[in-house]
């Protein structure tokens, strides 16, 4: 795997762009602290987005004008997945046989599947009073996570990879922290996957990330019906 890294000459300091929330990005923060790769990160306020001509600056580098944008030495990326692969790939983190790297794909897209819901949870105007049904449906699909992650961990503790957390150890801990201001107490229900979240949190560089002031408060933007003050989001 190394070999991919190697074919570049990655000089420069890698450089994140994004809003000053934890969103998309988060994943991509929290598996640079686990290396302890140094990094910048650049946050856009949404008041600039919008009126202050930021937008359009990235016009002339992504596909939609988009964020976030990641910067690698000569390589420019925009989506939060391609990100955080190349990333993987680089670092050593996405598997190192087809098998392990075709599973670590398989738990990502199924964090992705949680994120993606929890997301839309968040913006919808009926929040509070689905809250509790989305709590129901959320049970039923943790049950069924943890049934597949008794089934398939190496070890007990991560998801793919024996002793050593890869991209789906951090995409899913990822995942499940969200649930936490969500639906409190729910994740205690499921105490392998608790564990599992716990313990990639409990890593030294991700832990003195996520207690610092360097990563951000909120999990999305103000103007959601939740995630987006202090209080909703979980902080450790």
């Amino acid at each position: 795997m190394a070999q991919l890294g190697a074919a570049i000459d990655y000089a420069a300091r890698m450089k994140l762009t994004y809003f000053p929330v934890r969103g998309r990005i988060d994943p991509v923060r929290l598996l640079l602290e686990l290396e302890g790769r140094p990094y910048e990160f650049v946050g856009i306020s949404v008041e600039a987005w919008r009126t202050g001509g930021e937008k359009q600056r990235f016009a002339d580098v992504t596909p939609f004008a988009q964020l976030p944008t990641f910067e690698d030495g000569p390589l420019k990326l925009c989506q939060s997945q391609a990100i955080l692969r190349h990333l993987g790939r680089r670092l050593e983190r996405a598997g190192s046989t087809a098998e392990e790297i075709a599973r670590v794909d398989e738990v990502i897209e199924t964090a992705r599947d949680i994120f993606f819901d929890v997301f839309l949870h968040f913006w919808d105007a009926a929040f509070h009073e689905k809250r509790a049904a989305h709590r129901g449906t959320t049970a039923k699909k943790l049950a069924g996570l943890n049934a597949y992650f008794k089934r398939t961990t190496p070890d007990g503790a991560h998801w793919v990879t024996r002793d050593r957390s890869s991209i789906a150890d951090v995409s899913m801990s990822y995942a499940l922290e969200t649930l936490l201001s969500l639906h409190p107490g729910l994740l205690d229900e499921f105490p392998e996957l608790d564990r599992s979240m716990r313990a990639f949190f409990a890593e030294p560089s991700v832990r003195a990330y996520v207690t610092s002031e360097r990563r951000p408060r909120t999990w999305t933007v103000a103007m959601a019906a939740f995630g987006g003050k202090p209080e909703e989001t979980h902080q450790w």
